[in-house]
């Protein structure tokens, strides 16, 4: 592996760019390592912090949110459009829900179109036929 770091006055923001055939382990430990963005969630009147590749999923269910990790669920505050901004693993998967798509652990058609995705965790989550395409080249070519 080569790392190259080019250095200039006009760039403004970083940007990372990792060039590679196939992702694999190490470049996989290298995107979780470039992740420093923290997510916080409440339980109990306590808040707790979250690294984005901890959280399995969030859900946004009548105006409330809940963040899932692999065994608890937690409050949150976060809108769904600023999870899907939070790391590049996150991706909508139906109307109320952002899903970490590194804690899919298979797949299975339902009716219309649609998946149901079964995570690391044993959950189930229904990925509207609207998103399914979208999921479908993330998985294939990441993101």
């Amino acid at each position: 592996m080569k790392i190259k770091l080019e250095r200039h006055p006009s760039f403004g923001e970083a940007v990372v760019t990792i060039a590679c055939d196939e992702k694999d382990d190490t470049i996989q430990d290298i995107l979780n390592c470039l992740d420093t963005s923290l997510m916080t969630g409440k339980k109990n009147d306590r808040t707790y912090l979250f690294k984005p590749s901890q959280v399995y999923y969030v859900e946004s269910i009548e105006d409330a949110g809940y963040l899932y990790t692999k065994d608890d669920l937690f409050d949150c505050k976060y809108r769904l459009y600023e999870v899907e901004r939070m790391s590049p693993f996150f991706i909508r998967v139906n109307k109320q829900t952002v899903l970490n798509y590194q804690k899919i652990k298979a797949f299975k058609s339902t009716y219309n179109g649609k998946l149901e995705a079964t995570l690391l965790n044993g959950d189930r989550i229904e990925i509207s036929r609207n998103y399914v395409k979208a999921l479908k080249a993330v998985l294939e070519g990441g993101k």
